[in-house]
């Protein structure tokens, strides 16, 4: 969140009238972009197992063994997979459909969340009606979110926060079906698309309005440790058209970290907050980085592990072990650099 004390921003001194070669030079002082840390994890399920807990346990449940990984950011984002209303009916034709407590919101809160993505294959699960509840939820709590909408325009609207003087836009984009979740002209629905242009446009209008931005992406296949090409060719389209970082989810495991112009792509965070459905699903990590006006860096990757209830906690052990593993491999295999140091997978160019 922004607990942590503000980062100092820098001047850049322009001022005065200079005679250089003949040449008159006026200019003033100006002030550079502030510094922003930021936090990401994966999707966040609030039914199932985790509704259980947090029946049981109240909805700060959930964060209890990592808020402490996630408060202190600027920034911190997160997906959430499913709409949080007592209201609605689960959509027919789905396998599965997740519906969460209203109280989610406090629990996300407590945690330190900013930034929430809904452009996924569950939010609108249980229909319009539990759609528009999240989103009266959500403000309630004062969580910004982007990637569903109570129209099209709303869903592909950018959520903008301001932080250190500087202002962060987050765009959240579902490319995993079903397709009848995009919204329409006039109904409500996810920031559902598979077309590159609209992303481009979308992406470099959002840079027009804030120092920095940051894409997620719902995409990819699950289980699969490796990105797709289409994964790849819109993560790197969304840098070229202005993203600072893309930040995305939906394959149930980790896919790695590149590095591409000076931004990263995090192909998938994994699970965060999920009854995880395979052995390979209770492995995932917290993304921590800084935005800086020359590019991000600090990238590094804390080991997690979700329990029985679909909390995260700190990987020990054999597990951190084969999770640091797994990060370290996948984002080798994206052409980073990966040193384990303290128990934190740092991460290169």
């Amino acid at each position: 969140m922004h607990s942590r004390p503000t980062v100092v921003r820098a001047f850049l001194l322009l001022a005065g009238t200079l005679v250089l070669s003949g040449v008159l030079v006026t200019s003033a002082f100006a002030e550079t972009t502030a510094t922003v840390t930021v936090t990401a994890v994966g999707d966040m399920m609030f039914s199932s197992s985790v509704g259980g807990l947090v029946s049981r346990s109240g909805p700060n449940a959930p964060f209890s063994a990592v808020r402490g990984y996630l408060v202190g950011a600027d920034a911190t984002i997160g997906n959430l997979e499913t709409p949080l209303s007592r209201r609605g009916s689960a959509v027919s034709g789905k396998a599965y459909t997740f519906r969460g407590s209203p109280s989610v919101t406090n629990g996300l809160k407590w945690a330190g969340f900013d930034l929430i993505g809904q452009g996924n294959n569950h939010a609108r699960d249980f229909g319009s009606t539990a759609l528009r509840d999240t989103f009266v939820n959500l403000d309630r709590a004062g969580l910004a979110h982007a990637g569903a909408g109570v129209n099209r325009a709303a869903a592909f609207r950018p959520a903008i926060i301001e932080r250190n003087g500087a202002k962060i836009a987050y765009l959240s984009y579902s490319q995993i079906g079903p397709s009848n979740f995009a919204a329409t002209g006039s109904s409500p629905g996810t920031a559902y698309t598979m077309n590159l242009s609209t992303v481009k446009k979308q992406v470099a209008a959002a840079k027009k309005q804030a120092d920095y931005v940051i894409v997620s992406f719902h995409w990819g296949i699950e289980r699969d440790y490796s990105p797709t090409s289409t994964q790849v060719r819109f993560g790197r389209a969304a840098i070229n058209a202005g993203a600072d970082a893309v930040l995305s989810h939906h394959p149930h495991v980790i896919q790695g970290v590149e590095f591409y112009h000076g931004k990263i792509i995090a192909y998938s965070l994994g699970n965060f907050v999920f009854s995880p459905g395979s052995t390979a699903g209770h492995d995932t990590m917290i993304l921590s980085l800084t935005l800086t006006p020359g590019g991000v860096s600090d990238i590094k990757a804390r080991a997690m592990f979700i329990d029985g209830s679909g909390r995260p906690t700190v990987a020990r052990g054999s597990n951190a072990k084969r999770i640091n593993a797994v990060i370290s491999r996948t984002s080798r295999g994206r052409g980073s650099k990966a040193t384990v140091r303290d128990g934190v997978v740092e991460l290169r160019k």
